[in-house]
């Protein structure tokens, strides 16, 4: 797989399987590297160089739940990542990392039907949740935990072993500008106070 060259570990589905998460190249959906127009997930993205650079940047955003207990993201698809200029409007990022304060990363995406992810195999034009371990920053298997159309909510009952529950909800999906756009809001519940 080219992104072994990369660097870049296998990707999972939500089945557990190695190579099953087939909104990935590294979960080896077209059994080639020389057919289709796909990317790679948002965890192998942000471990990259591209976009902006490896971890956080203006296209790749760190969200830490526990600092900031709602937070609200439009973000863009990697397919037309070359379409969010400052030109068109305001940057929107295209990489998720929510933080856990441990070894395991969660990371969103939109995962956008067009561009060179124009055929990708599952999840087109959904937000993706992926986990994946070494905080995202270097090789490791990651695995897909959800894929989501507008108003579709998905929640991690004990986030982080913290106890309480995170929820993350795609408000709109919007595919009729360019570059598309998805609306997510991630909430972790608050404390409970006596």
């Amino acid at each position: 797989m080219t992104g072994q060259n990369f660097n870049l570990a296998h990707s999972g589905g939500m089945d557990g399987g190695e190579l099953s998460d087939h909104t990935c190249l590294m979960g080896n959906p077209l059994e080639s590297d020389e057919v289709g127009k796909m990317c790679f997930n948002p965890a192998k993205n942000w471990q990259l160089d591209w976009y902006d650079g490896q971890g956080p940047g203006d296209y790749k955003i760190l969200v830490d739940p526990f600092q900031t207990e709602t937070s609200s993201f439009q973000l863009v698809g990697i397919g037309e990542y070359d379409t969010n200029t400052a030109e068109a409007g305001p940057n929107h990022p295209v990489v998720i990392k929510i933080e856990t304060h441990n070894i395991t990363g969660i990371f969103l995406g939109f995962n956008r039907a067009a561009g060179p992810n124009a055929e990708n195999k599952e999840a087109g034009d959904e937000i993706t949740i992926i986990e994946a371990g070494n905080s995202g920053k270097y090789y490791s298997q990651s695995y897909l935990k959800a894929h989501l159309l507008a108003g579709e909510t998905y929640t991690d009952e004990s986030f982080a072993s913290s106890g309480r529950s995170l929820t993350i909800t795609v408000k709109s999906i919007d595919l009729t500008t360019t570059p598309g756009v998805a609306n997510v809001t991630i909430t972790l519940q608050p404390l409970c106070s006596n």
